[in-house]
Parts: structure tokens; C-alpha cells; sequence
């Protein structure tokens, strides 16, 4: 387990702990061509985000990767088969609601990582 990746943790590791700044990996699920799969943005978010919050751990910080959000803003590709669309005002409900969480539990800085366009 790397203990600044939330998916990899469990309670008991995570319970006793304090962060001080919170990453969102953000992706899209999307046709990449014929030679790239559907989760390009994804998979690219989480490594990302993990290598920059190992780097960032091995320095002293108190950081935690939370879970990718795996759909975009993909308004321009109704065409394509499973190009999964999230609107504008979707996201915005969804990071308001993750920034409350976090407020609540003193988590006061959020860093979101955009890999998609």
C-alpha cells in the first residue's frame, strides 16, 4: 500500500492520519483513435498523480491521491460509441460536494489534476 493513495488504503491505516492537501486525478472516457484505449486520460491521472504525490510524501508532505474521476466534458463527441459526457454543472456539483467533505475533515487545500484536454 502507498499511504498517499486513498483507493489503495484501508480504516485502519487512514484513521489516525492528517493531510494537508487533498489531489483529485480527473480523466475523461473517450475513443483515443483506434490505437489508445477508452481510459487514456484516466490511466494517465492516476500515474500522475501518484508519482507527484510520492515525490511530494518522500519530501515530508501529508498528501492524499483521492480516486479518479473517470468522465469529462465530452459535449463534442455525441457520436461515438460509450463517450461518456459529464456536464459543466455535474462537475461543478461534484467538486462542491468533495470540498465539503474534505472542509469538514480540515483538508483546506485541493489540487485538482486535469488529464483531459
Amino acid at each position: 500500500m502507498r499511504p498517499y493513495i486513498l483507493a489503495e488504503n484501508n480504516w485502519k491505516t487512514i484513521k489516525d492520519s492528517s493531510f494537508d492537501v487533498a489531489i483529485l486525478p480527473w480523466g475523461a472516457c473517450e475513443a483515443h483513435n483506434y490505437h489508445l484505449p477508452y481510459a487514456t486520460d484516466v490511466i494517465e491521472a492516476d500515474h500522475i498523480a501518484a508519482e507527484s504525490a510520492r515525490l511530494a510524501w518522500e519530501q515530508g508532505a501529508k498528501v492524499m491521491v483521492l480516486p479518479t474521476i473517470p468522465f469529462g466534458v465530452n459535449t463534442g463527441q455525441h457520436d461515438i460509441l460509450l463517450d461518456i459526457n459529464l456536464n459543466p454543472s455535474t462537475q461543478a456539483a461534484i467538486l462542491s460536494d468533495i470540498i465539503t467533505v474534505l472542509n469538514r475533515q480540515g483538508i483546506y487545500k485541493f489540487l485538482i489534476f486535469n488529464s483531459h484536454g
